[in-house]
């Protein structure tokens, strides 16, 4: 579940495929009446003036399959160049930003949550596409990943998922290694916190200079995102995703939840249980010290497989669920959203082609990302019966899909709600759980709670500022379209669910 240079001159240099003949040899669906196509079709293709179409994205971890897949589409069709920056996800959102004030969009981009497709929608920056999803195609992803104010608006897509909206679960890894020296091994991995200090002790009394956890606290989303959901065990209400409690229809950032995780991590460290290195680095730091033997632990998304495997080439770690306080049940709440998903530009000069792409991007990419351990498909068929050969990709798959719990989603209720999510857009406090654990670690935020208690306090004046502004322009929302009294936390809220509050 999880940000900066900006401007227009960042990564100028484009990631360009060289091409080479490959037949290609799979026929998209829904492509059989595609121009060119048929009796000398690559004659009428070579023929064509040559087009270039541009996409950014944002996840590194995407790359390699990324460019796999558009050298594909580039041998099929050897008229279309696919530019593809390298572009670092800090960097993204001010870069995005920039070619939205400058005009300047590519022609497919990646989403972005400081930019809501309800926003991108309203300054008519983004292609309707709903021409590439007939009802049949439709019917192939999970449901709840066509979702008013996420994927479409007003009924019409706008946005293609990259990976399974089901994404961003927070796992743990272990360093089998690690734990081998300690005298350890996969049985001791813990389930509590209880039982993470008394195995990071042991590890500690091996000697030298490794840790039983390694995190990378400069990477503030991802702090935010684990300790929401360890959070969870404690008070379920408080969903993950935003700290929003979804009882009382606010944010509440001073729940037990939050503090009690953030104190238990302050422990760790005052016990020298979490490597000192954690407060000056970022996650890909982190996770390169946990490969090189340094910890026996590192949290993260499920995504870090493949980077573990592909850029560390290691090996030798397993995957479990995040400990919690007790042991206790934890989740990551699917509210119907798909946070990750890329857009196609309104105004684009080669949406004929854009198309192609985008088919052929469904078609490979996805498996082509199961098949590197890097994520799971949108579309359910394709998780089925793909071969993936890869033990601890499809353990942290089925952790993650066992950690998400389908919640109720103010969106769903009241559409209303888009627009005052809009609203709050860029009006949200700056400081995020993040960033007040790197204080309190490094000792400059010394009263926990009042820090906590004063981000719920700015949150919630944004939200009612919001809903304000709304409601004055004529939108019909009230406090209680926030309020799901008939949810019962950690038990799935179902269609049947939103029915009994109308009645």
């Amino acid at each position: 579940m999880m940000h900066k240079q900006g401007g227009m001159n960042v990564n100028k240099t484009f990631f360009t495929v060289i091409l080479s003949a490959v037949t290609v040899g799979t026929i998209l669906s829904g492509c059989s009446n595609e121009p060119g196509t048929g009796s000398g079709s690559n004659k009428n293709m070579d023929a064509r003036q040559p087009v270039t179409i541009k996409f950014w994205h944002r996840w590194p971890e995407s790359q390699k399959a990324l460019e796999e897949v558009a050298k594909g589409f580039m041998d099929k069709y050897p008229h279309i160049k696919v530019e593809m920056p390298t572009i670092a996800s800090a960097q993204y959102t001010a870069q995005l930003q920039a070619a939205i004030s400058s005009s300047d969009l590519p022609d497919i981009f990646s989403n972005q949550a400081a930019v809501p497709v309800d926003q991108l929608n309203q300054l008519g920056l983004i292609h309707e596409l709903d021409d590439l999803f007939p009802a049949k195609k439709k019917e192939q992803f999970y449901e709840g990943t066509w979702t008013e104010g996420f994927t479409t608006m007003g009924g019409k897509i706008y946005a293609v998922p990259h990976f399974t909206p089901r994404r961003y679960a927070h796992v743990m890894y272990y360093n089998k290694n690690v734990l081998k020296n300690a005298g350890l091994s996969d049985k001791d991995v813990p389930k509590t916190w209880d039982e993470l200090v008394a195995v990071g002790q042991k590890i500690r009394q091996s000697g030298g200079d490794v840790y039983p956890l390694i995190l990378g606290v400069k990477t503030d989303w991802l702090m935010t995102g684990f300790i929401g959901q360890m959070a969870t065990a404690i008070k379920p209400e408080v969903v993950p995703n935003d700290g929003f409690n979804l009882k009382k229809g606010e944010y509440e950032f001073n729940s037990p939840g939050y503090s009690e995780t953030i104190q238990f991590l302050k422990k760790l460290q005052d016990d020298k249980l979490l490597h000192p290195n954690s407060l000056v680095i970022n996650y890909r730091e982190a996770s390169s010290l946990f490969a090189g033997g340094k910890a026996a632990f590192i949290i993260d998304g499920t995504f870090l497989s493949s980077e573990l495997q592909q850029n560390n080439k290691f090996n030798d770690f397993g995957v479990a669920p995040l400990p919690t306080k007790d042991g206790k049940q934890q989740y990551y709440a699917f509210q119907g959203e798909t946070k990750a998903s890329i857009h196609v530009k309104k105004d684009t000069k080669h949406y004929e082609e854009v198309k192609l792409f985008l088919n052929y991007y469904m078609e490979n990419y996805y498996v082509k990302q199961l098949e590197m351990g890097i994520e799971g498909s949108p579309i359910i068929d394709q998780n089925k019966n793909t071969k993936v050969d890869n033990p601890q990709f499809v353990t942290g798959q089925k952790i993650q899909d066992e950690t998400f719990v389908l919640s109720p989603h103010p969106f769903t209720r009241n559409t209303a709600a888009i627009q005052v999510n809009t609203e709050m857009n860029g009006k949200k406090p700056k400081e995020n759980i993040g960033k007040i654990l790197e204080g309190y670690l490094a000792g400059q935020v010394k009263d926990l709670n009042g820090q906590l208690n004063q981000l719920t306090a700015d949150y919630n004046k944004a939200f009612k500022d919001a809903m304000n502004k709304v409601t004055a322009s004529g939108g019909k929302i009230t406090p209680a379209d926030y309020q799901f009294p008939n949810w019962v936390p950690l038990q799935p809220y179902t269609k049947d669910k939103y029915n009994e509050l109308k009645k």
